[in-house]
């Protein structure tokens, strides 16, 4: 097995191949990983707190013993019917016992009974856990990274869709252009959203979310403050960035969120400037946007188009691109290469 990419992630959360006995998910999105894990013990066994068939682990128990994730899985339980082992792993602590488990696997010397689920944390591309499951035969290794903005609306379409809900389309791309990219934080927005506005079994009124009920309800989250950052930014306010950060990291928001943010804010005020160029005056070069800016939000975004010209936003479009490289691939730490992106922005944004 490979490591799962794209739409093979989904097709393997749907249905999991039957001859995969071990998974590993790891990725910079502890949310999502989280929610991963428990979605693929959830096909196993029922109830996770059951005390037969459902088995946590941890680096501890393993230490001394790293033979014991492999007898777990080919235990038969009391009560009959598969087991889930759940491993909770830093990192590469518990390598030697999935190094044992996945030998036994592929070659046949360990007949599995249930499914093992490992959650890895952030692994780079050069932890010995992660290419032990990339390389595996009856293993697969599940990132988890951070939610594009595609990935929040199909995940508020579908959480809504369930209470018989439905977005007005300006909600629907306002609710994604505020919250972040954590997955964990998201679905809790979106689930405190639909209880704002009443789960079917309690609504007795309109089942259209507004935008005023997406400002009701998501307030002060974590994309409310990348919003205020990315903006503070772009307008070259320095002391509205720093308390704008302050109030990022406060409220759970990622480091590489705060790029994302920036990195959209960026790429919208290119593109609304290359509609300028091509002779569209400031209005109409913003309705062309997808989504297009919001009415409360124009007259900001008009002054930045005003403040930023072409050739500076290039500039700042690959130094962020730059940031981004540093922040996965060097051991400097990603929050202060980030907000130092985010000063630079903030510097060329002014005269």
């Amino acid at each position: 097995m490979t490591a799962l990419k794209g739409r093979a992630i989904k097709a393997f959360l749907q249905k999991p191949d039957p001859e995969i006995a071990a998974v590993l998910v790891y990725g910079p999105d502890a949310g999502l990983a989280r929610e991963r894990a428990a979605s693929l013990a959830r096909r196993i066994v029922d109830d996770l707190n059951d005390p037969f068939n459902a088995i946590e682990l941890t680096d501890a128990d393993l230490k001394d013993d790293p033979g014991r994730l492999a007898d777990e899985i080919a235990a038969l339980s009391f009560m009959g019917g598969e087991r889930i082992i759940r491993l909770r792993t830093a990192g590469e602590a518990s390598a030697k016992a999935a190094g044992a488990l996945i030998k036994g696997l592929d070659q046949g010397a360990v007949k599995p009974n249930g499914l093992v689920v490992i959650e890895g944390g952030d692994l780079s591309p050069r932890s010995g856990l992660r290419k032990l499951f990339e390389k595996a035969k009856r293993g697969a290794a599940l990132p988890c990274y951070a939610d594009a903005p595609a990935d929040v609306r199909d995940l508020a379409r579908d959480l809504a869709r369930a209470e018989e809900l439905r977005f007005d389309d300006d909600a629907l791309d306002f609710l994604v252009a505020t919250l972040g990219d954590d997955h964990g934080l998201t679905r809790s927005e979106i689930d405190k959203l639909i209880l704002f506005k009443g789960p079917k079994s309690v609504r007795s009124g309109s089942g259209a979310i507004t935008v005023d009920d997406v400002r009701a309800s998501i307030v002060d989250g974590p994309g409310q403050a990348l919003e205020e950052a990315t903006a503070a930014a772009v307008d070259g306010a320095p002391a509205a960035l720093s308390a704008a950060l302050f109030k990022a990291e406060a409220a759970g928001a990622s480091p590489i969120g705060l790029l994302r943010a920036l990195q959209r804010q960026v790429s919208r005020i290119k593109a609304a400037k290359a509609h300028m160029d091509a002779g569209d005056n400031a209005s109409a070069a913003m309705k062309k946007l997808r989504p297009p800016v919001f009415f409360g939000e124009q007259r900001a975004f008009e002054q930045r188009l005003g403040k930023w010209p072409s050739r500076r936003l290039d500039v700042a479009a690959r130094m962020l691109i730059d940031a981004e490289f540093d922040a996965k691939t060097t051991a400097a730490p990603q929050r202060e290469i980030i907000e130092r992106a985010a000063l630079r922005v903030t510097m060329m944004a002014r005269p």
